[in-house]
This record gives C-alpha cells, sequence and structure tokens, in this order.
C-alpha cells in the first residue's frame, strides 16, 4: 500500500505541518524516534496498551469461551437460542457501549457509584476512566467473536479421545485439562493472538474511556498527536503507527506459527461422531445464568442507559421526578439539525458505495483467484488481505498524509473516507464473494461459454444470480461496518465529511448527553434490522459474518 509506504518513509523525515512531501534520498533522521522514545509518557503508553490488550482479551475469553464450551459440549439451559441472542451484542458498536458503561461506572454521575453512595461511603467504588474498565467494555465487545471461534472448534473436533477418557475412570476436570484443551491448543493460542492483536488496535473504548483522562495507548496516541495537538506532533504519530503496524504484524506471525502445528492436534476424521454432552447436574441454573449475566451486562444495560438518557430535557439518574420530564424533544430536535441531514447524506453515500462497490471488486477478485487461478492470483489475494492485518487509525493516518502531500479534490471530503473505507473493508467481501463462488460448480460456466456466450454474459446470466445471496449478505456486512467505525473517519473528518460514528464522538465531547443517547437508540434500531437482515441471509448460504 503506497499511502503506509509514505507513512514509514516520512517517519525517517523532520516533516512539518505543509511539508509532508520530501522525497530526497538524503536529510533521513532518526529524530521522531528519539523524541517519541525520550518522552516520558511513552512507557506509561505502551504500558498501557500491552495491559489494555491482554486485559480485553482476558474478558473475551472468560464469556465467549465459557458460553461456547457450555453450549457445544454441556446440557445448559437456552443452548439452542444462544447463537442467536449472541450476535445481539454485535449490533451494539463499542463506542456506545463505552458511552453507558461510562454512564455507569463514572466516579460522579454513575449509576453504580450512586447506589454505593447510598450506604454511606464517600469514595467511589468504579471508575469508568482507568485501564481496567476500558478493558472490561472492549471485552464485552470482542466476546461473541471469541464465542463463534472457539465454537466452530470445539463442534469440530472428535470427543472420542474425552469418552474414553471418561470411560477409564478420569474426571470431569482432568479430561478436560489432559484431553479437551490439549487438543484445543492450536486454536486456543490463535483465538487468543488475534483477540490481543484487536485490542492493540482498539481505538474507540481507548478513545471515549482514557483519553480525555490522559490514559494513552497506541491508537489514541496517533489521533490526539494528529488531531488535538497543535501544531500536530507528526515524529510521533509515525513512530506510534509504525509501533502498532509492527506489533499487529508479529501477532500474525505468531498466530500463524500457532496454527502451522494444527496438524498434530487433528482429531476429524472420515467417520461420522456425535458429541456427548456434559450433564452439569446442579450448576445447570449457574451456567444459564452465567449467559444472562453476559447479555445483561453486553446488552441490556447499555441499551437501558442510552435509551434513559435519550428521553430526558438533561441527564439525570432514574427517579420518579425523572420519569415524569419524558420527552420526545431530544429525538425532534436531532432530526432537524442541519448537520444531523448531512450526515445521514454522508453516511449512506458512504455505506452504498462501499457496500456496492466493495461487492463487486471482491467478486472480480474471487473470479481471478478461484475461477481464473490466473499466475499471480495469491499474490493478489495476499495483497487484498493486507488492509485486515494493519491497524484502522494507522491506515487512515497514513492516506492522510499521502493526500496531504499534493493538492487533490478529494481530501476533507466525504470520497476519501469511501476509498479508505473500501480498501480496509475489501478483505471481508472477498470473504463472502470466496465461499458464494466455491458453491458454483465450474461445469454451468463451461456448458455456458461452450454455448457461445461470452464472460459478460456468464457474470449476468448465471455467476451474479447463484451469488446473489451472498453478495447481499455481503454488501450488508459492509454497510454495518460503514456505520459502526470511527477509527479511519477520527483522523479524516471534516466538517463536510461528517458520517453517523463521528457525529456521535461530537455530541458526546461537547457534553450533549441527551442528543448522544437519541442517536445511539437510532443506530442500535437501524443497525440491528440491518444485522438480522444480514444473518438471515448468511444463514442461507452457510455462513456467518464476523465483526
Amino acid at each position: 500500500m503506497i499511502p503506509v509506504f509514505f507513512l514509514l518513509w516520512d517517519s525517517f523525515k523532520d516533516v512539518q505541518v505543509g511539508n509532508l512531501l520530501d522525497l530526497s534520498l538524503n536529510n533521513f533522521t532518526l529524530k521522531n524516534f528519539r523524541v517519541a522514545f525520550a518522552d516520558p509518557r511513552t512507557p506509561a503508553m505502551i504500558g498501557n496498551s500491552l495491559i489494555f490488550a491482554f486485559g480485553a482479551m482476558a474478558v473475551a475469553f472468560v464469556f465467549g469461551g465459557v458460553i461456547a464450551f457450555l453450549v457445544e459440549r454441556t446440557n445448559t439451559p437456552f443452548r439452542n437460542f444462544i447463537y442467536g441472542l449472541m450476535y445481539i451484542p454485535l449490533v451494539m458498536p463499542s463506542m456506545l457501549k463505552a458511552i453507558a458503561w461510562i454512564l455507569l461506572l463514572s466516579p460522579t454521575i454513575g449509576w453504580f457509584n450512586k447506589v454505593w453512595f447510598l450506604f454511606g461511603f464517600t469514595q467511589p467504588l468504579f471508575n469508568a476512566y482507568s485501564v481496567p474498565a476500558m478493558f472490561w467494555v472492549e471485552g464485552l465487545s470482542m466476546a461473541p467473536l471469541t464465542f463463534l471461534l472457539l465454537g466452530a472448534a470445539l463442534r469440530a473436533m472428535d470427543p472420542s479421545l474425552e469418552e474414553a477418557a471418561f470411560t477409564a475412570g478420569a474426571s470431569k476436570p482432568v479430561t478436560l485439562y489432559r484431553i479437551t484443551f490439549r487438543l484445543m491448543t492450536p486454536a486456543l493460542a490463535g483465538i487468543a493472538l488475534l483477540q490481543f492483536i484487536r485490542g492493540l488496535e482498539a481505538f474507540e473504548v481507548p478513545l471515549m474511556m482514557g483519553a480525555g483522562q490522559g490514559l494513552m495507548v497506541f491508537s489514541t496516541n496517533i489521533y490526539m498527536s494528529m488531531r488535538e495537538m497543535f501544531p500536530p506532533a507528526y515524529g510521533e504519530a509515525f513512530v506510534s503507527s509504525l509501533a502498532l503496524i509492527a506489533l499487529s504484524v508479529i501477532g500474525l506471525v505468531l498466530y500463524q506459527r500457532a496454527m502451522s502445528g494444527a496438524e498434530r492436534y487433528a482429531t476429524i476424521t472420515g467417520k461420522g461422531y456425535r458429541p456427548r454432552l456434559m450433564d452439569l447436574g446442579r450448576w445447570r441454573r449457574a451456567a444459564g445464568a452465567f449467559i444472562l449475566f453476559f447479555l445483561l451486562v453486553a446488552v441490556i444495560l447499555p441499551f437501558f442507559v442510552l435509551l434513559w438518557a435519550s428521553f430526558l430535557p438533561y441527564y439525570q439518574l432514574p427517579s420518579a421526578e425523572a420519569l415524569s420530564l419524558f420527552t420526545w424533544k431530544n429525538y425532534r430536535f436531532l432530526l432537524s439539525r442541519p448537520e444531523f441531514l448531512l450526515t445521514l447524506k454522508n453516511t449512506a453515500i458512504l455505506g452504498v458505495i462501499v457496500a456496492g462497490g466493495g461487492m463487486l471488486l471482491a467478486t472480480l477478485i474471487s473470479w481471478m483467484v478461484v475461477r481464473l487461478k490466473v499466475k499471480g492470483a495469491r499474490l493478489l489475494d495476499a495483497l487484498v488481505f493486507i488492509p485486515y492485518a494493519l491497524p484502522g487509525i494507522a491506515i487512515g493516518f497514513s492516506y492522510m498524509i499521502f493526500f496531504l502531500m499534493f493538492p487533490n479534490p478529494i481530501y476533507g471530503t466525504i470520497w476519501i473516507l469511501v476509498l479508505v473505507y473500501l480498501v480496509r473493508f475489501l478483505p471481508m467481501g472477498t470473504r463472502f464473494t470466496h465461499a458464494g463462488l466455491a458453491q458454483i460448480k465450474a461445469e454451468l460456466e463451461e456448458a455456458a461459454s461452450t454455448s457461445g456466450a461470452g464472460l459478460f454474459t456468464i457474470m449476468r446470466r448465471i455467476i451474479i444470480p447463484l451469488m446473489l445471496p451472498s453478495l447481499i449478505a455481503g454488501a450488508l456486512y459492509l454497510l454495518i461496518l460503514s456505520m459502526k467505525v470511527l477509527s479511519m473517519a477520527a483522523v479524516l473528518y471534516t466538517a463536510q465529511s461528517l458520517i453517523l460514528p463521528v457525529l456521535l464522538f461530537t455530541l458526546w465531547r461537547d457534553g450533549s448527553i441527551p442528543l448522544t443517547g437519541a442517536l445511539s437508540v437510532l443506530m442500535v434500531l437501524v443497525l440491528s434490522g440491518l444485522t438480522i437482515l444480514s444473518r438471515k441471509l448468511a444463514q442461507r448460504r452457510g455462513m456467518v459474518a464476523e465483526a
């Protein structure tokens, strides 16, 4: 990617505002690195990043991993409905959860601390503006993906070895430790690394809950250096971006190593098998309560807090007096604001073009990789997936630097967001088109070609109609991502290129809690409808979208 190359190039240059284009082969310097690593805040920032990523991964495993095991290997209640329920947390963007948990854990206005004060305590029990609170919220957002990935691994594992251990007299804990967990080693290691990388890249939660209090991680340090400092600290942003990219790449290399030995743990054979569910006995109700607790803290509480705030003229804690003040004023005011209408227009342009254009490009790429298998097809597929391995905030920053280097008509408009989001989400689109195209027998196209049909006719009359469910599901998924993700737009937006995540952030930053709640509720309702529709279409094609 050319923009990422220029980000690397400029990190070794002493660039200033208005002087970002220095393509000479001299004047290289390590000044940016010396300044960044000499900053006394850098060790704390690195420590916060690692603790946050590890903590989020741990929370995601506690909830997502335990629930996956309960659903796949035990007779826990609600197990037939859990897969549908676990998609509910995917609807709510992590930024909305961060806002909701600030209102729940704030030292001054937090619901939980207010209850704590009623018992006579004077010091708050919780602090929303802390690293533990940050990785708690991020972990709740990552738990559904952990559930889906671990659930798939557990479902694919032959349980005959576990049954043999039971027959030999091994207890359930011993069998879990000596057999199940060891067979799951590649999956556990791989998923842990992927979630750790997601934690390092996370932007919205650290921005909402930490940046304002000086708790920096790599992603927020990039943003604050670019958007909040004057003049912008380009050098520090360069170094943070490269460090974040390097950590992500190292994590992916370790993931590949962990998965390269997976064949040593293979248990899937040609014979059929049906796992025997473990009887939880008296712990069955506790397992069901654990699942309900996750849904409470991941969905119900955050949504209720935002819904409550959206109906108040000014934010206050629940009470009979507050209930009497309920009004639709925030929704009416929000829908009448010119910037909201501009935001809707920009978000629609962004979503429609990224969804439609992304799936069109994904179809062409899949055709070359899966069908034509032209020379360099594997390289093309790998190049397409590069943005998926790069942090969103770093991608946004690299494109900002690149387009500031020369006069162009798209910087500062919605079209640069369209370009960046399209590049970032294209790998997700190819997941749908690769799977959809692989399910179509090549003999249909060969028969059409023999009958004289050209490539365009084959695509229009055969490939596109047969892939339509996959294309629609993929387009809806890209549309959902366009409405949820803030990281890339955070460093690229202007007053004329506002989109919904940016407007939500600006409302919160301006202290408009009721308006923030109203916009949050509207976003959840729209995303819920799109997610349900995408899920139904994905199920028809045997696919599951990840978020």
